[in-house]
């Protein structure tokens, strides 16, 4: 049995990146949060504002009854007679009950007064001082009535829209539909009039084969910025979707207007009528995609040859600046070495003959002959060209009668055909008709056919359908085109995630991450390895991992991971700072109210682990499972 071990892997594997030792040390500073009242304050300025309420609808029942006669009776008559009213109408009970609940939410609170007393010296003296208490706090609270106060500035929100759109990317990858239809409204709520919101709002909905408030979304984003490209495009898919033919042709036209150059907008028009059978207005959109994608080409050919010639300039300015400093240096050398040995003038004098005969062959070059031995190469052989850059060194003029052959250049190639380069906006739009249709075009070209890139994107197609086994077949296809691909291995690892074959998936996501090129989407990796090790007692590597993913994209489900990892390990401080960075992102998580419950109680704080048991259970009472 032979035994070979090498010395470097086959395949280049990325360094291990180093994590802090703490925590913390990850968290960006936030400012100091203003300081929340408890509930025994709550409750007294909950009564403050019921004080104020009853107080205005006394006032507007007694402007009401002596409206018309405001000099009346003294103050004494006037009293008498609003009470005799209230109790008449059966205001004053509804007055009393209002602030029933007020008294009651303060004895609670306040004074913790939760059971009945046990004889009535002990009643009549709690009854006295809340009496009292009342009284002093209803003066307040119509002091507080009567003065006109700023209102408190209301806080700014500590997450932008942009790491909104990633929490709501995020929990649709996690398959949390409402979570993720919720963050993409917050947005819109933000900002109305952002075309982006409306647009990404859109393109959720398009995925949930909801058509109709996919259009409206649309519709929302072309109204408020008519010349928005992927608006015009997404709702002419959708028109298209829904066999609105007319609307959606007048929907991809209206973008080839505002974009004449996109080669994304005439593809689109070349699919739609290809979907419709209109053979003339395929040919005719594809033939200007085609030309808009051979353009972009020359372009980036002819700017890779102005990089080239830019930095052919200059390492030959470098070459002869180095020229210049060295035959300065040999010059001055020469001049020392002459004065301190002071040889006899006939040796000087060939030396300055040799010197002088070299300079003369530097600045003119035809007058040096070869010496024995040295054979000059013909004009137009290999030998003749520059020996850095393989162009060919100047010649002399050619003589009377005598004809060159110009050099054809080569027209550059276009590296993708237009259908692959329009497959990947498809297929983040949730696009799958012209998905579809865009990579069965893709296989009749020329240029196109199976490829790794192909085989990728029809898996990524097939998964969005769910259809996880075809999708699994095309990736191994694109691995016998690709090996290394970490897009293709990432996505076997969330076919296999997805199926259940966990120890693939993990098997998968390793091989990813060790690659050292980074898969189009690295943060779902990151989350699902790491809830493999959680679900495999591996804690230490789940957390690592779980920092990972909140070193390059923090969000609520990372941190809370990492709660949960240092949670398992025993490292409750560590949880505590990580839980509550997750709650800072989504206080609605209960999940995450119900470890920082569990963090309270393990340290020993009662009073903090039933209010965040209760917040558990408040804002999700039917999903929430404690994991003991």
């Amino acid at each position: 049995m032979i035994e070979i071990e090498l010395h470097r892997p086959l395949v280049p594997k990325r360094l291990p990146e180093e994590l802090a030792q703490k925590v913390a040390e990850y968290i960006p500073p936030r400012p100091l949060f203003p300081k929340r009242t408890n509930g025994a304050q709550k409750s007294v300025e909950e009564f403050h504002t019921q004080i104020s309420q009853v107080s205005q609808l006394i006032l507007d029942e007694y402007r009401e009854l002596y409206r018309a006669d405001m000099s009346g009776p003294d103050s004494a008559d006037r009293r008498q007679s609003l009470v005799y009213q209230l109790n008449s109408s059966g205001k004053y009970f509804a007055f009393k009950e209002q602030l029933k609940y007020a008294v009651v939410k303060i004895v609670r609170e306040k004074y913790l007064k939760t059971v009945k007393f046990q004889d009535s010296d002990e009643r009549k003296a709690f009854l006295s001082e809340l009496y009292v208490y009342l009284l002093d706090q209803m003066h307040v609270g119509l002091n507080k009535f009567l003065l006109l106060e700023d209102e408190s500035p209301i806080p700014e929100p500590l997450t932008d829209v942009a790491q909104l759109k990633l929490f709501a990317r995020e929990a649709e990858v996690n398959e949390n539909f409402d979570l993720a239809a919720k963050f993409y409204q917050e947005r819109i709520a933000r900002d109305r009039n952002n075309p982006d919101h409306w647009l990404d709002y859109g393109t959720f909905c398009l995925y949930l084969n909801d058509l109709t408030k996919a259009e409206e979304c649309f519709k929302e984003c072309v109204a408020i910025d008519q010349r928005h490209l992927n608006g015009l495009l997404l709702y002419g898919v959708v028109c298209t979707m829904q066999d609105k033919h007319e609307p959606a042709e007048t929907f991809f036209e209206s973008a080839t207007s505002v974009e004449p150059r996109s080669m994304l907008a005439w593809t689109m028009l070349g699919l739609f009528y290809h979907g419709i059978g209109n053979g003339i207005g395929t040919e005719m959109a594809l033939l200007e995609a085609n030309k808009l994608n051979a353009a972009f080409a020359r372009a980036l050919w002819e700017e890779e040859k102005e990089r080239e010639r830019l930095e052919r300039e200059k390492d030959r300015e470098a070459a002869e600046r180095y020229k210049a400093e060295k035959e300065k240096g040999d010059d001055i050398s020469v001049k020392d070495q002459g004065e301190e040995t002071k040889a006899p003038p006939e040796p000087e004098k060939q030396l300055d003959v040799k010197t002088n005969d070299k300079k003369s062959r530097k600045h003119n070059p035809a007058q040096g002959k070869p010496g024995r031995g040295v054979k000059t190469p013909p004009e137009g052989s290999s030998a003749a060209r520059s020996p850095t850059t393989g162009a060919p060194q100047t010649a002399p003029a050619p003589e009377d009668g005598e004809t060159t052959t110009p050099v054809r250049e080569t027209s550059p190639v276009p590296l993708q055909t237009v259908y692959m380069q329009v497959i990947e906006f498809l297929l983040d739009v949730k696009a799958m008709p012209f998905t579809e249709r865009a990579l069965a075009y893709h296989l009749l070209e020329p240029m196109g056919g199976p490829s790794a890139e192909y085989h990728i994107a029809l898996a990524r197609l097939k998964l969005q359908k769910r259809q996880l086994e075809e999708a699994a077949e095309s990736l191994q296809e694109a691995l016998q085109f690709d090996h290394q691909s970490a897009d293709a291995w990432a996505i076997m690892g969330h076919v296999k995630y997805l199926s259940g074959d966990m120890e693939m998936a993990k098997d998968c996501y390793e091989r990813t991450l060790a690659f050292v090129s980074d898969p189009s989407e690295v943060h779902s990796i990151y989350l699902r390895l790491a809830s493999i090790y959680l679900q495999e007692g591996r804690f230490q590597e789940a957390k690592n991992t779980f920092l990972m993913a909140c070193k390059r994209s923090a969000t609520c489900v990372a941190w809370l991971g990492v709660g949960m990892a240092c949670y398992r390990l025993e490292q409750l401080d560590e949880a505590e700072d990580a839980l509550s960075e997750a709650n800072i992102l989504n206080n609605t998580d209960p999940e995450v109210w119900a470890y920082l419950s569990m963090v309270c109680l393990k340290t020993g704080r009662q009073v903090e682990a039933e209010q965040a048991l209760k917040y558990a259970i408040k804002v999700r009472k039917h999903h929430l499972a404690l994991v003991m």
